[in-house]
């Protein structure tokens, strides 16, 4: 009986552990901050597992407005490339500096 309730335990908590991490990928987009993050739109897929527990998108520049609050990210996904940042709006000397100066 004992091994029986320690298996149910050990696979409950692997399932429990797959469904936290893994929030991106089931909850509905309207009830995921994450998933609607504009630096994950088209990318939901690549993100690993707990990413988006405590996510946080960028450090903001409080006296702008628009895509200028942008002032530092707070992480760079390998599709915020130069390009990326171009056609999300960001003007070319914003976005090199925001590849510059954030967080990998």
């Amino acid at each position: 009986m004992k091994k029986k309730t320690l298996l149910f335990v050990l696979i409950a908590s692997i399932i429990f552990v797959l469904l936290v991490g893994n929030t991106h990928r089931i909850l509905p987009a309207e009830n995921d901050p994450c998933q609607t993050d504009f630096t994950h739109k088209g990318h939901i897929d690549e993100l690993p597992m707990f990413h988006c527990i405590g996510h946080t998108e960028y450090e903001v520049n409080t006296e702008e407005k628009g895509l200028l609050r942008v002032k530092k990210w707070d992480h760079i996904h390998s599709w915020m490339t130069l390009e990326w940042h171009l056609e999300q709006g960001f003007t070319r000397e914003h976005s090199l500096d925001l590849l510059t100066n954030s967080n990998n």
